[in-house]
Parts: C-alpha cells; structure tokens; sequence
C-alpha cells in the first residue's frame, strides 16, 4: 500500500454519556454500518458464568460481570454486515482451557458464523506441549493461542520452545501487551521466524492521555518483523471511557496503517469489552470513519481479506 496521509474532514459531536459517543441518529440505524464490505470479527468474547470460573470476573461491580452470549452479540451487533467471527479466550481458569474450547463449539452450532477460535494453551510447558496441542487442533475450530506474558516468560526458553511449535499444527499466536513490553516482545519474536504473532488491540497504546510515544517507535518496530500482524480491536476503551471521540482515536490508527500497510490489518469488535466505553456500533462507525480515505480494495482487506487468510476462515 502506497503511503498517503489521511484527510481530516468530518468532525463528530460528542456526547457525554456513560457510552460515550453514539454515531446512531435517533431511531434508526447508521448507514455507516450498512455499507457493503463484509466484515470477519476477529476479536469476540463470549461467557457463561455458570460454566466456567473467569476469576477476574469474580467479585466485582464491573457491568461485565454476567453473562454474554450469541443471543447477546446478535443484538448488538444488528445491522451490521458480519458473515464470520473469531473467538478469542475469555481467561477462564487455566485448567479449563479445553472445556472452554469444547463450549465455543458447541456456542457455534447456535451462531455458525463462529468459524474460528483463539485458545489458551500452557505453551510454558515448551516441547513437552505438543500432546496438548494435539488435543486442541483435534477440535477443528483452533486457529491460534494466546496466553498472557511478561517479561520473565518472554525470555523464557520454554516458552519460546512453545511458540515454535505453533506453525507446525498450523497456530498462530495471539499477543496482548502494552508498550511496555514491547522491547522483549520484539526479541522474542524474533526468535519465532515462522509463528504468525497477532498484536491485540494495537498493543493498547494510551489514547486517554494521549501518549503516542514510545508506543509509535515500537509498532515501527514490529511492523518491520514481517511475521507480525496487527488487530484493529475495540480501542475505544483505550481512551477516556466517557469523553472520546473519533479524532482521539485517529492518530494511532493512522500510524498503524502506515507501519502495516493494509495486507497485515484486521478488526476486531472486543465484544462485550467494547461496552466499557461505548456500543458495538460506537466503534464500528467511528473506525469507518476514520479509513473513509481508504480505497474499497484496502477496506475489503482490513475487514475480512486479511482476517481470512491469517485465521484459515
């Protein structure tokens, strides 16, 4: 993709809520989120809290502390033209890892468009996984991992073991951290030539205050390993959860589409801890706007091509 700099044209007035910004007119639906380009979810989260433990769920006054479900998502995603969707772990209790994966298969005969999922997996375990990798890829629907880090683990030589297995059961991996980690993720990356790394939520700069760097220079970073991805998830509850508006968000996803281009550039809802800052449709409608300028071709491939290739979809 060519580089260009985006245009600033539109301007959205924001309203103070507890949702922040609603894009929707009063009554009716966004013609934003109506717009032909098909779209893969590639960053759903689904949980019953009868089912499994969630134990960052547990005791708090947190609007996400319930259960959601496909019922749930259908209602707040209406209107919008989602054909698939990729769950991501939910951080159930460790141990519950594999009944987490047999409970989204069963969650995808009542919603079909669930055609992939990203699992934990105990990949400190090093080459000594590989019988749990068999028993996850034995359930189809396993497309990728993820598993929580830190600095510690990512120097760690088992765990690194682990993340090189990853390609040969067809895996990707997952990576949900800040700029603060950045530095080690990088070396350890680079360490993991041919693992497929997606980069949650774009690294989770701090659009509430506004920080770009050194969050910019480490995305530089990474876009020049050129195993890495990036999603595009529910990056509103990166700003101020009440206050934000469009234009706050515009500059890092700018700079994310420059680094990336549009080949390795997916999106994600972060359904329903997109709530926390606003409606499913909140997100989606400011996102469109803020790629308006990109081509149909580009919008094509940041919505579903990419998310198809990288998730096997």
């Amino acid at each position: 993709m060519h580089r260009r700099h985006f245009l600033r044209k539109s301007i959205i007035t924001v309203l103070g809520s507890n949702l922040a910004f609603s894009g929707l007119p009063p009554g009716g639906t966004d013609r934003r989120l109506q717009q032909n380009i098909s779209i893969i979810d590639t960053h759903v989260h689904l949980w019953d809290l009868e089912k499994l433990q969630y134990p960052w769920l547990e005791n708090r006054k947190s609007p996400l502390s319930r259960n959601f479900l496909t019922p749930d998502y259908r209602k707040a995603t209406e209107g919008c033209p989602i054909e698939k969707m990729v769950f991501v772990e939910c951080g159930r209790s460790a141990d519950q890892y594999l009944e987490e994966v047999d409970w989204v298969v069963a969650q995808s005969r009542l919603e079909p468009r669930i055609q992939g999922m990203v699992a934990y997996l105990p990949i400190e375990k090093g080459n000594k996984v590989i019988p749990e990798i068999e028993q996850l890829t034995a359930r189809k629907i396993v497309r990728g991992i993820r598993h929580g880090v830190n600095k510690e683990l990512m120097a760690n030589r088992e765990f690194i073991q682990g993340l090189q297995l990853l390609p040969h059961h067809n895996l990707s991996f997952d990576l949900n951290i800040s700029s603060s980690l950045m530095p080690e993720a990088i070396s350890m990356i680079r360490q993991c030539p041919d693992t497929s790394f997606i980069l949650d939520h774009l690294g989770n700069p701090n659009i509430k205050e506004k920080e770009i760097n050194p969050w910019k220079k480490y995305l530089s970073q990474l876009a020049g390993i050129e195993n890495v991805y990036v999603k595009l998830s529910g990056i509103i509850t990166k700003a101020d959860p009440k206050n934000w508006k469009p234009d706050d968000l515009r500059p890092y996803v700018d700079h994310a589409l420059e680094a990336f281009g549009t080949n390795r550039i997916m999106y994600g809802g972060d359904w329903p801890v997109v709530l926390l800052a606003g409606s499913y449709k909140d997100w989606l409608s400011a996102l469109r706007q803020i790629i308006n300028e990109l081509s149909e071709d580009e919008k094509k491939r940041l919505f579903y091509g990419n998310a198809e290739k990288i998730y096997r979809l």
